[in-house]
């Protein structure tokens, strides 16, 4: 008796040892970029990378096996640094967008062969249609702390599409995000499956801190909130420093061309909360909107 007790009280513990280390790992951290659109589908340029992109942010986060970074987090990097949103990564970047966003995976590629065939009849100019989208994306999983390509595949799918059409209009024309995800998805399905399968693998990646926050407010000098938490490695005693922009540079419209940054401070990480921390103002000033560059 006193043995099944003890047996018992063995295996309470170790599967509460379980669950803390594996709480404490936290997700790994993955950014999707616009996928190039390779295929001899023209009509939709750039949108339909964009397309991609975008389902295979829905997939990863339904997995529930992966943290995705905010797509503006990322475009703020891209644009900071100068870098395309889009196409090849290659080593040294995937570093250097790894380190400044806290993140342990890239994920990029292009679409290879993308096409709708359309059957439709009416009367009156109202009708029915039935397509079929075809549809083969190549993916590129990259590990940002050392520029190892840790997946290469490629999967096709297609998809049948119906339902009312006006006559004149063209979705083969026009853009429409959601036929677009609707005929890119049985493919990407199969890649987050295949990302899926190897996530225990990705788990044992280094923890990367990041280093990009943004100022969320600011009540006092003692008190000046970043949205950088625990999820993106932050620690208390982590110093930033930060910046405002003080001018901008806009072209005859009035369009912002770029814009200037100086150094107006440092924050000092005091508390760490899940999805943002604590900072105190070690020199200089902080105020709500400015950005944070780690030390």
């Amino acid at each position: 008796m006193k043995k099944t007790i003890m047996l018992f009280v063995v295996m309470i513990f170790l599967t509460s040892t379980f669950m803390v280390n594996a709480a404490g790992k936290g997700k790994v951290r993955i950014a999707v970029m616009d996928f190039e659109n390779n295929s001899t589908w023209s009509w939709w340029g750039d949108n339909l990378g964009k397309a991609a992109a975008d389902e295979l942010v829905t997939q990863l986060v339904k997995s529930g096996q992966f943290s995705v970074i905010e797509r503006d987090k990322l475009q703020a990097v891209l644009d900071e640094q100068a870098l395309g949103a889009s196409g090849a990564v290659q080593g040294s970047t995937a570093a250097k967008i790894g380190k400044i966003l806290g993140i342990h995976l890239i994920l990029t590629g292009s679409i290879t062969k993308f096409s709708i065939k359309t059957m439709s009849g009416g009367f009156g100019g109202i009708g029915a249609s039935y397509s079929k989208a075809e549809s083969t994306v190549d993916v590129r999983l990259i590990d940002t702390t050392t520029g190892e390509i840790l997946l290469a595949d490629e999967a096709s799918g297609d998809k049948k599409m119906g339902g009312a059409t006006v006559k004149g209009a063209s979705f083969e024309q026009h853009f429409d995000a959601g036929v677009a995800q609707e005929a890119l998805r049985p493919a990407i399905q199969k890649i987050v499956t295949k990302i899926v399968a190897n996530s225990e693998q990705y788990s044992q990646l280094a923890p990367v801190a990041a280093g990009l926050a943004k100022i969320v407010d600011v009540k006092s000098p003692q008190k000046v909130y970043i949205d950088l938490g625990e999820t993106e490695g932050a620690k208390v005693g982590d110093q930033f420093t930060v910046e405002r922009v003080t001018d901008s540079i806009k072209d005859e419209d009035g369009n912002v061309l770029d814009e200037v940054k100086s150094q107006v401070g440092v924050i000092e990480v005091t508390q760490v909360l899940s999805k943002s921390s604590i900072c105190k103002v070690v020199s200089g000033s902080a105020q709500k909107g400015d950005s944070a560059k780690k030390k």
